[in-house]
């Protein structure tokens, strides 16, 4: 009889951390739609696109011939599709956000992204993330490039002198 409550007892306790694993999952899945990681993949295909594009001009492509051009960009959306989509990257997106988050937790980012300060947050960052890149880009080409490209050269000259010109 104890050897049938204990499996009982143990057969209730999974299901409850199944049931408690599927909500969590679900609270995951909930919260990634609120902050739009079902679009997160669209500069992707733009980005895709216009490569295809100047690969096209950079072959010697003329527009007479933008068919075929056109023809390689549903091929390679096709191919992002497969990849790319939400139902293709939902599971692995959730693990990754699983271990971060408590159930609770989501609930509560869920409710700030429904706020309207939340909504306009998300309506708003693919601009500021851009923009935030742009600044780094800027920062990076006009001011630690030509720094860093300095400091390798400097460390050239000393490692070329404590060999002594040996190598």
């Amino acid at each position: 009889m104890r050897v049938f409550l204990l499996g009982l007892m143990l057969g209730s306790w999974a299901m409850l951390v199944q049931a408690d694993e599927a909500s969590h999952r679900a609270s995951a899945e909930r919260f990634l739609k609120l902050a739009k990681a079902e679009g997160m993949t669209a500069t992707v295909y733009e980005q895709v696109g216009r490569a295809l594009t100047l690969q096209f001009t950079q072959m010697g492509g003329s527009m007479q011939h933008e068919d075929l051009l056109r023809d390689y960009q549903r091929q390679a959306r096709a191919l992002l599709d497969t990849e790319l989509a939400w139902e293709a990257m939902r599971d692995e997106l959730i693990d990754l956000y699983i271990p971060l988050f408590s159930e609770a937790e989501f609930e509560q980012l869920a409710e700030f992204y429904q706020s309207p300060v939340g909504r306009k947050l998300m309506d708003n960052l693919p601009e500021l993330t851009q923009s935030s890149l742009a600044i780094t880009r800027t920062r990076w080409e006009e001011r630690l490039a030509p720094q860093i490209e300095e400091l390798v050269e400097q460390l050239a000259a000393d490692l070329e002198d404590r060999q002594g010109g040996l190598r």
